[in-house]
């Protein structure tokens, strides 16, 4: 069996994975992705003001400046099963903007920028897990097994979190939900103004639309799991989700693998960067993982999950709120 060395493994090729491959690289880190190969995401998402510190932490704010990836958004306009409506303006917030950003461009120009600072891509995916820290993997071109040895390995496989469950992590979640892109129009039209995230709540389920870069458009329903209605173009799981632990020996989970939002919450690429910002911080300030930085990680991903889910709670008040506690913040789901 083949086998190749490396100081840090990354396992999945998203924004959280790109992102933590590219910073530690340019600390001088050898890094190998994994790359599947899996279809890339055609969603747009919103990144909030608040998360535009974390976006200039990594060195990423020079691409909300290009108009095919980004388009600024003025806020949230509400309105609830009741009729009333109001309104949330960024003016209001630090950083007084947003933008609705095209996940597939942004993940592109994130793969260039890693390609750029010597990040090594290979067509793997992990099949499993050794003792030795070794992770085995296929290869997509071949059928034959590799086994990658590195120092460390990030979990950057979305919410399979593939890795993390291997080592021992459950993943638990808040409530079962699924997300249906009902719209998705791209009409090629010029950047225009500034746009406006629309949320809207009917009973048990609420959406939003969210108008893009180019003049493309998308409509997306997240309700509780159940019978898929006949008008979805797509449907994607979109439970809360959180990591029994982040990290352990030889391992850490960042974005969807540690902590998963349902996409109303617009925390999904700011909890990619955030994530492995802070993870990659935690493998820089010593050689190893040590079980202290290991714990203190986790701790950190599970406050940071009460307190978005709290704070989704009160700005979508509409939304039905799940009953767990403080001590219980999640039920296990068996998967």
């Amino acid at each position: 069996m083949d086998v190749l060395r490396t100081d840090c493994l990354v396992v999945g090729a998203g924004p959280a994975g790109l992102t933590a491959a590219r910073l530690l690289a340019l600390r001088g880190r050898t890094i190998i992705v994994a790359d599947s190969g899996v279809t890339p995401t055609t969603r747009l998402e919103l990144l909030a003001p608040a998360s535009l510190v974390t976006v200039a932490a990594v060195g990423l704010e020079h691409l909300l400046d290009d108009p095919t990836i980004a388009r600024a958004c003025l806020g949230i306009r509400r309105t609830h099963g009741s009729g009333a409506s109001d309104y949330e303006d960024f003016l209001r917030h630090p950083g007084r903007v947003g933008y609705v950003v095209d996940r597939a461009r942004f993940d592109e120009r994130l793969r260039d920028e890693a390609i750029a600072v010597g990040v090594t891509f290979c067509g793997l995916r992990a099949i499993g897990v050794r003792p030795d820290r070794g992770v085995i993997c296929r290869a997509s071109d071949s059928a034959g097994a590799k086994v990658v040895l590195a120092e460390i390995v990030v979990d950057a496989t979305g919410r399979a979190a593939a890795i993390a469950r291997r080592r021992g992590a459950r993943v638990a979640a808040r409530d079962r939900m699924v997300a249906e892109l009902v719209e998705d129009a791209a009409d090629g039209a010029p950047a225009g103004p500034a746009s406006w995230l629309d949320y809207s709540s009917d009973g048990p389920t609420w959406s939003y639309r969210i108008r893009g870069p180019q003049g493309r458009v998308q409509t997306w329903r997240i309700r509780r799991s159940g019978t898929p209605a006949g008008d979805a173009l797509l449907s994607v799981d979109a439970s809360a989700c959180l990591l029994s632990e982040a990290a352990g020996e030889g391992w850490i989970a960042v974005g969807d693998a540690a902590m998963a939002f349902d996409p109303i919450a617009s925390q999904g690429l700011f909890n990619a960067l955030s994530s492995a910002l802070v993870a990659t911080g935690a493998l820089l300030s010593a050689d190893r993982l040590s079980p202290t930085s290991a714990r203190l990680y986790s701790d950190a991903v599970a406050t940071t999950f009460l307190h978005c889910e709290a704070g989704r709670s009160s700005v979508y008040g509409a939304m039905p709120p799940a009953p767990q506690s403080r001590a219980d913040p999640a039920k296990t789901i068996a998967q």
